[in-house]
């Protein structure tokens, strides 16, 4: 399949990824093209901000929880109906997992797709050490560096120095800059940017993106770099479809709860779930007629008082879960599943009190990183001695009462095994900080789906 396709990158965190991608995906987007945006690694939210701006969806390509073709048949699929794919890189280009520059990182990505990277540099405080720079992330591992984007040149004449720099020591085209302006920024909380969902001066602040993206960057060159590419490898996934009578699975959506990979949701729609949306913050009970519950992570301690205020919704889901429904909740949900939550003020909130623990906020991340998840003990969806590939992204710790962990978590960092436990289960809710994505273990999500389609015959005999 012909499918053209960038990899935008950096050389580290904070050079400004995530706002050029999304002034390229707007930009592109309002000469007509059908942009299919990407992003490498597991972050939520920034393509939450991809699929805001491009009216499809953000898909995650990660490298190290999934294997390299289920990645190609994601890419197949999403992009089938695409003119162009737009994948944003994670942090450096070469970090990832660990010393292995190319496992789960954006170059590991951008040579398993055989896409070429545009290099996005913040060249403050230098001119020719951009050179260095560019010259370096090129050659490390041989990666496809095909041109540079400045970001916040201090002045026009800082840009065109260091353009020629590039271009005179590296044969990297330099294809234009992004001015810097305040207006343009995204806001950011304790997890990272605050999300889509929240900035309600999205649709201005794109809009002043794609200006400048147009005034100050060569579309042209981008567009032919992004043709430039191989016909692209893997099978096309089926589509996920609703049926009367298949299973309905209430899906916890709101600024609350927003975390959730886009494919996990197409797996359960193709083993034959439907899915219901709702809002823990906003609507008064559950989906009718649903017999699942799937509550992903956000940030239920900054809305932890008005999670709290909707008593109504707290104890259906507690009742129901009590009484056989199945439930997965990872990270921000399995926070809400037990007995409090200590908002970002310090006061501490009621929430569902299926378990007894008591979250509360620390001032520096938790576990963070990928690592391996073990259950100790047969779960709902994940059996004893199972092992699965998860990713961590909190803040926040949970007191414990008397109820044992279920789950072991290993993670190598500098060359050292660290190891802790987590994760609590009651009938057939199951609870985690570690979040899962449903490729890595398709069983998880199958056995999720079938306790579903059972519980849903258990309802219908009971009411016979």
């Amino acid at each position: 399949m012909k499918t053209p396709r960038i990899v935008v990158a950096a050389p580290g965190s904070g050079h400004g990824k995530t706002t050029v991608s999304m002034g390229l995906m707007a930009a592109l987007k309002k000469r007509g093209y059908r942009v299919q945006p990407y992003k490498v690694g597991p972050d939520y939210i920034d393509p939450a901000f991809h699929a805001a701006v491009t009216d499809r969806p953000g898909i995650n390509l990660d490298s190290w929880m999934l294997d390299a073709g289920y990645i190609k048949d994601m890419v197949r699929t999403y992009s089938d109906d695409a003119d162009i794919s737009v994948i944003e890189g994670v942090m450096g280009l070469y970090d990832g997992m660990g010393s292995d520059p190319l496992a789960g990182s954006t170059a590991g990505v951008s040579r398993l797709l055989d896409s070429p990277v545009v290099l996005v540099i913040q060249a403050k405080g230098m001119s020719c050490s951009a050179a260095a720079m560019v010259y370096g992330m090129k050659t490390f591992k041989d990666v496809d560096i095909r041109a540079v984007i400045v970001n916040k040149p201090s002045s026009v004449n800082h840009y065109r120095t260091v353009k020629q720099a590039i271009e005179m020591n590296t044969g990297v085209k330099v294809i234009g800059y992004l001015p810097d302006q305040k207006d343009i920024e995204l806001k950011s909380r304790h997890l990272g940017l605050v999300q889509s969902s929240e900035t309600e001066e999205l649709p201005l602040l794109v809009g002043k993106l794609t200006d400048l993206i147009e005034a100050h960057i060569d579309l042209e060159a981008l567009i032919r770099i992004a043709e430039d590419t191989h016909e692209l490898e893997g099978a096309r996934l089926e589509k996920g479809t609703e049926v009367s009578g298949s299973p309905c699975i209430a899906v916890a959506k709101d600024k609350a709860f927003n975390f959730y990979y886009h494919e996990n949701l197409q797996i359960l729609r193709r083993m034959g779930a439907n899915l219901r949306f709702f809002s823990p913050l906003e609507d008064s009970k559950l989906p009718d007629n649903c017999c699942g519950l799937y509550i992903g992570g956000g940030y239920p301690e900054v809305f932890a008082e008005e999670l709290e205020a909707n008593a109504g919704i707290r104890q259906e889901i507690k009742n129901k879960a009590l009484g056989g429904m199945p439930v997965f909740a990872e990270c921000g949900g399995f926070m809400y599943l037990n007995r409090s939550v200590e908002a970002e003020t310090g006061e501490e909130y009621r929430m569902v009190g299926i378990f007894e623990g008591r979250a509360y906020m620390t001032n520096k991340l938790q576990n963070f990183g990928y690592a391996e998840a073990t259950a100790l003990q047969d779960t709902p969806f994940l059996k004893s001695g199972e092992r699965v590939r998860v990713h961590e992204f909190h803040k926040s710790l949970l007191h414990r009462e008397q109820e044992p962990c279920c789950v072991s978590i290993e993670k190598q960092r500098d060359g050292k095994l660290e190891g802790w436990q987590c994760g609590m289960t009651r009938e057939n809710v199951f609870g985690m900080y570690p979040h899962l994505y449903f490729p890595a273990n398709m069983q998880f999500a199958s056995r999720f789906a079938e306790a579903c389609k059972q519980y849903q015959g258990e309802i219908y005999n009971n009411e016979g």
